[in-house]
This record gives structure tokens, C-alpha cells and sequence, in this order.
């Protein structure tokens, strides 16, 4: 009788697939939902931008406004099943080591909220 590689006498699939599944659910009901909210923080600060920028008849007040209600929209899509997790559960999924950084989230969505109203002013204005 031929013995088997070394370590395979010991793997359990449905526990390994288990632990992929609860990986993937900690990721996007957790982090999916802390980015959205960051996110929503980050698209009223452009809105009410955009509003001050309005009272003063600037040019960049309306590509503004345009990128926060599109930023918005998409944080809400992306926020809906940790939403559901947090009202089912009554928490969030773990998501394990991985710890969660605002910093890293403002610069994300910073760059994001760059790129939208760089390509709004363009479409707007020329």
C-alpha cells in the first residue's frame, strides 16, 4: 500500500472552505461597510463644498455636487450588506487580524473623490 504525501492525511476541506466563507463574508460586510461609511462622511464634506462654492457662483460648485451625490449613491450600494449583517446579527462579521484604519480610508477616498470631479469638470466644461 503506497503512503500518502506528506500533510494530506490531516486537510479537511469543508472545515478550509469554511474558513474561506467566513473570510470573504468578515470582508465584505465589514470592510465594504466601514469604507461606505467613510465614504458617505466623505461625500457630505464635498457636498457642503460644493454648497459654499454655489453661494459664490464659482464654476466648480455644480462638477462638485455631481461627484458627491455619485459618491453617495455608491456608498450606499456598498454599505447595504453590512447592513443587513448589522441589523440580523446585531454586529459586524470579524474579519480576524486585519485591523481597520480611517486614515487608510480617507486617502482612498480622496483619490477616488480627485479622479470623479477631475473627470466631472471635464465633462461639464468642455
Amino acid at each position: 500500500m503506497p503512503l500518502a504525501p506528506y500533510g494530506t492525511e490531516n486537510f479537511d476541506l469543508s472545515a478550509f472552505m469554511a474558513s474561506i466563507n467566513q473570510a470573504i463574508i468578515g470582508l465584505v460586510c465589514h470592510i465594504f461597510f466601514s469604507a461606505g461609511l467613510h465614504g458617505l462622511a466623505f461625500a457630505f464634506c464635498i457636498f457642503m463644498l460644493g454648497l459654499l462654492l454655489s453661494k459664490k457662483q464659482a464654476k466648480a460648485a455644480r462638477p462638485l455636487q455631481a461627484v458627491a451625490r455619485k459618491l453617495t449613491l455608491f456608498c450606499l450600494v456598498i454599505c447595504i450588506p453590512g447592513a443587513i449583517a448589522l441589523i440580523a446579527q446585531g454586529s459586524l462579521p470579524q474579519t480576524g487580524n486585519l485591523q481597520v484604519s480611517s486614515l487608510g480610508f480617507i486617502a482612498f477616498w480622496s483619490l477616488i473623490s480627485l479622479h470623479l470631479s477631475a473627470e466631472e469638470m471635464n465633462f461639464q466644461w468642455f
